[in-house]
């Protein structure tokens, strides 16, 4: 149910500046957020409450997270997950070995499209 909603903020992206953008290969770090064009979306990692566990979420930047979570079922429990857009359009939470746990399960066909979230 929240698939449509993550990939439909990532998509809106798609017509902002590089520096509120990710490109194919390019990673969001435990750490580390970018902002919407408009300055009304923020998505990264977070911890709820007293809570260990890390999520990736996207919130409105006026206020606090979480409002969408992708990985609600599959929790982080330290700082090294990523976030990676892979050449088919797909984005994918990874863990420090780089193996998936979260992923929106996109496809953009065709080899000429320069893909962004």
């Amino acid at each position: 149910m929240l698939l449509p909603y993550i990939t439909f903020f990532f998509l809106i992206l798609t017509t902002c500046r590089s520096s509120d953008t990710i490109a194919v290969h390019q990673n969001i770090s435990d750490g580390e957020t970018i902002v919407s064009g408009n300055a009304k979306f923020e998505p990264g990692f977070f911890s709820p409450g007293n809570s260990k566990s890390r999520y990736l979420g996207i919130w409105f930047k006026s206020t606090s997270p979480p409002h969408t979570v992708a990985n609600r079922e599959t929790a982080r429990i330290d700082t090294s997950g990523v976030v990676k857009l892979d050449n088919q359009g797909n984005l994918t939470l990874v863990n420090s070995s780089g193996k998936p746990i979260w992923s929106s399960n996109s496809y953009v066909p065709g080899t000429n499209i320069s893909l962004v979230a």
